[in-house]
């Protein structure tokens, strides 16, 4: 014992501690003292300087942002089809749907903008006003005579002005406006107008605690007050004031010192371009520059005790920690762990003999942890993820190592099959959901199936289950018999169709990853195979056309039936085309139907689609999204015919033969529900606006007239020409509500249904 205690320092342990611990007290009691005399010699004046900038930034961005706001909607309404009628039309009045149409945009806005206070719109030809509040609407008619004699900038700045709503209460608003007129140049007459009106009622200066005495002023360029702080400053005329003349002929804004009513101000100001006003704060003198010599003493005396304290605490902390530490470095010499090197007969300080253990005890720790980070079954996953993906071959002693129930390196043939789900477009909002319930299935089966028949292995993989199936032939039964019971218990199950790739053969357990991407490809193979089958990569490789060439000569064919219209031959040369493409290797497959649909779009002049259209990209997505030839062959069919009928319609149809199709197509469909201009120009390949006007063109009236005119007289003949209830009726010519059935016919005809039915003779 004397001989190991004389290998120890006993001191040298406390007074590492100790001059560390004075050295970091020291230098934070230091750093503290030296921030707070800085924080505190910087004069009152000055802080309150920087506050007040900060403080009028802010109230000019919320400022800038509420005149934004009011030029972007003055912008949005004038450019509004609707707002345009109002303010232009000289029918606009008397069009109750355009007016409701726009009322509702108006009122829109009001209620999704709270600093909006009105908004009127003015027709100068019918002197008619609209607007959100009729009072406020009124209010406004002595604006347009005031705006015919200022040149008032259209869409410009706010424009502070006084509203007398209530010209008998003698009271009138604040409000900040911005103009959109159009102005006749013959005799300054205002032909129409938008006037948008916002408030900053709920505007409030930004303040703490430091600034509780500071005021906000905001001023034009003239030196009016276009916010004041108090009542009756609105629109006062500053610019007699010493101060407000200093910052209007200095413009750039700052700080100084003013004197006004024989108080001496700290005022600071900027200046917002984008508004054209000034911010001022003005605050005492005597609040910024307050007495703070008690306040530098006490943190200069709190310094000097932060430094007494640093010694005795280093003191006191080295003792504490130097004396169980000497205990453990004695007992830390005395252990000795598995391998480890034997101390050497050199007189070792603490420190040394406690740094040499926790190295050995580190070492043998994370030995330990690189055991047991994870689960067997995670690092089993992990494992033949990375066999998978060509990132790791397997060894001998995997099959321990991993407790796998294939023996990869022993098996004379190792087959890697992909499992993957059909149909996950029609499942697309519930992806995530059933691959969680397809993994699950195959786990499942693993488990309870699988296990008890062959040796295998199953991870999941991407979006995709990999089964490794291996063994003697004689162990288990055929493998398609065995996928074929998996695909059939999955199906039972969820009720879920999937197709079953399966890769290149792997012996000895080399090649597992290039034997998975073989799998893989072998399920792309659905697209000519179609679904819910068992594709073997090797046959398939076998069935390809590996010199395979493009079909130009039937492409041209195909292209030729469709330029001289002939719908009957669409079926047969669109079968050609796709017998030539169920022969391609896959790869070549999608590039051969992209270019297919990009030949038949450009040969076609009169298509409504062009190449470069978002249409056509839909199209190709559409495609992309297919997983069977057939289904694609089906689709270019569909495409051709449609094709080919528009061309006919484009080329035959004058404007009476399309009047006649329309009449044609609302008699087969006044019995619709959901029948609307929109369907009808869709039907027809029109856009929905040109077609309400061509409508109006072809049956001089509106299609909404002309609907309810075709339903009233449909509904007379049943009620008239049959026995049917009012209710089936009322279904047949497109109401599903009984009820609204009743009181749309009364309000058309003026009687109810089955009124009209007793008048008329039987």
């Amino acid at each position: 014992m004397r001989r190991i205690r004389e290998k120890i320092v006993p001191k040298s342990i406390f007074f590492r501690f100790f001059i560390s611990f004075v050295v970091l007290l020291v230098v934070v009691a230091l750093t503290i003292a030296a921030l707070l005399f800085q924080a505190f010699s910087k004069g009152s004046a000055a802080q309150i300087n920087d506050i007040a900038q900060k403080r009028l930034e802010q109230s000019s961005a919320i400022l800038e942002h509420i005149s934004e706001q009011a030029r972007l909607i003055t912008l949005q309404l004038s450019l509004d089809p609707y707002i345009i009628q109002v303010i232009n039309g000289r029918e606009a009045d008397s069009d109750y749907f355009l007016k409701a149409e726009a009322m509702r945009r108006l009122n829109d806005l009001l209620i999704t903008n709270t600093n909006l206070y009105s908004i009127a719109l003015y027709n100068g030809q019918t002197g008619i006003w609209t607007g959100t509040d009729r009072d406020k609407m009124y209010a406004e008619k002595d604006t347009i005579a005031w705006l015919r004699e200022e040149n008032v900038q259209s869409l410009g700045q706010l424009l502070p002005r006084m509203l007398t709503v209530n010209p008998g209460e003698g009271e009138a608003d604040h409000v900040y406006t911005v103009f959109y007129y159009d102005r006749d140049a013959n005799n300054r007459d205002i032909s129409s107008a938008i006037i948008v009106n916002v408030t900053l009622d709920g505007f409030v200066p930004v303040r703490d605690e430091q600034t509780l005495g500071m005021n906000l002023l905001v001023l034009d360029r003239q030196g009016q007050a276009v916010y004041a702080p108090y009542e009756g400053g609105f629109l006062e005329d500053m610019s007699g004031r010493s101060d407000v003349r200093r910052i209007m002929t200095e413009q750039t804004g700052g700080n100084f010192i003013s004197m006004e009513n024989k108080q001496k101000m700290l005022v600071s100001s900027i200046y917002s371009e984008p508004l054209g006003w000034y911010l001022v704060s003005t605050l005492p003198y005597e609040t910024a520059t307050a007495e703070i010599s008690d306040i530098r003493r006490t943190a200069i005396t709190t310094c000097l005790l932060l430094l007494l304290l640093a010694l005795g605490a280093s003191a006191v902390l080295s003792g504490m920690l130097s004396s169980p530490l000497s205990k453990l470095a004695r007992k830390a010499q005395r252990f000795q762990l598995p391998n480890e090197e034997t101390m050497s007969d050199e007189k070792l300080g603490e420190m040394e003999i406690l740094t040499r253990f926790y190295a050995n005890v580190t070492t043998r720790f994370e030995q330990l942890e690189a055991t047991n980070r994870l689960s067997r079954v995670t690092m089993k996953a992990e494992y033949l993820k990375e066999l998978l993906q060509g990132n790791r071959q397997p060894e001998q002693s995997d099959c321990d190592t991993f407790q796998l129930r294939l023996d990869i390196m022993g098996s004379d043939q190792l087959h890697v099959v992909v499992v993957r789900p059909d149909s996950l477009r029609e499942l697309k909002e519930h992806r995530a959901e059933m691959d969680l319930r397809v993994s699950a299935v195959l786990y499942s089966l693993t488990e309870q199936y699988m296990h008890a028949r062959t040796p295998c292995e199953v991870v999941k993989l991407e979006q995709e289950t990999v089964l490794l199936l291996g063994g003697e032939a004689s162990e288990c039964p055929s493998m398609p018999e065995l996928l074929k019971n998996l695909q059939q218990e999955i199906a039972d199950a969820y009720g879920i169709s999937t197709t079953i790739g399966v890769g290149l053969p792997v012996a000895d357990g080399s090649g597992i990853g290039e034997a998975y991407l073989t799998a893989r490809e072998a399920v792309h193979y659905r697209l000519t195979q179609g679904t819910g089958h068992i594709l073997l990569y090797e046959q398939l490789l076998r069935e390809a056309d590996a010199e395979f060439e493009y079909p130009q000569s039937k492409q041209k064919q195909l292209l030729e039936v469709i330029r001289s219209g002939k719908e009957a031959a669409v079926d047969a040369a669109v079968t050609d085309v796709f017998d030539v493409f169920r022969v391609a290797p896959y790869s070549m497959i999608r590039t051969s139907v992209h270019f297919l649909l990009f030949s038949i779009v450009s040969a076609n002049a009169n298509s409504v689609v062009s190449t470069a259209s978002a249409a056509f990209m839909n199209m190709l997505d559409r495609l992309q999204q297919m997983e069977t030839l057939s289904e694609i062959e089906d689709w270019f069919v569909h495409f051709c015919k449609d094709t080919i009928h528009r061309t006919k319609e484009s080329k035959q149809h004058s404007r009476s033969d399309l009047a006649d199709k329309i009449a044609e197509f609302l008699e087969e469909q006044y019995g619709n529900s959901n029948l609307s201009i929109e369907v009808v120009a869709e039907r027809f390949g029109y856009n929905g606006i040109y077609f309400g006007r061509l409508f109006k063109e072809l049956f001089n009236q509106l299609f909404l007239e002309y609907v309810t005119q075709l339903r009233v007289r449909k509904a007379n003949e049943f009620l008239t020409g049959s026995r049917l209830a009012v209710k089936e009726i009322g279904e047949k010519v497109g109401f599903l509500n009984a009820s609204y059935f009743v009181t749309w016919y009364k309000k058309q005809t003026g009687l109810a249904p089955t009124e009209y039915r007793k008048s008329q003779p039987h």
